[in-house]
């Protein structure tokens, strides 16, 4: 995924997300300024839910979290990583 990709997925470089629990209790993330389809959705199942009790929210905040991180992090290394293939034009 470029960065213009990110751009076009999130609207903006300023967008605002949300995280927020659907009808049927998935939690999901998603542009606050769009009716679109979740960008992210975690549900977790019943024994979860009770073994992290209030904090489910805050743990799926932090998957998020991580996920985006991840994101940012490989596009930055592709960046750096730019190979250019050319024959020199002078050898020394």
């Amino acid at each position: 995924m470029s960065i213009q990709q990110l751009k076009e997925l999130f609207g903006n470089q300023d967008a605002v997300l949300e995280l927020v629990q659907l009808e049927s209790g998935e939690l999901a993330l998603r542009n606050a300024q769009s009716e679109e389809e979740p960008l992210v959705t975690i549900q977790f199942n019943d024994e979860i839910k009770q073994l992290l009790g209030d904090t489910t929210n805050m743990v799926a905040q932090n998957m998020i979290q991580a996920a985006l991180m991840g994101l940012v992090e490989k596009q930055v290394n592709q960046l750096d990583a730019e190979i250019v293939d050319e024959q020199p034009k002078y050898l020394s």
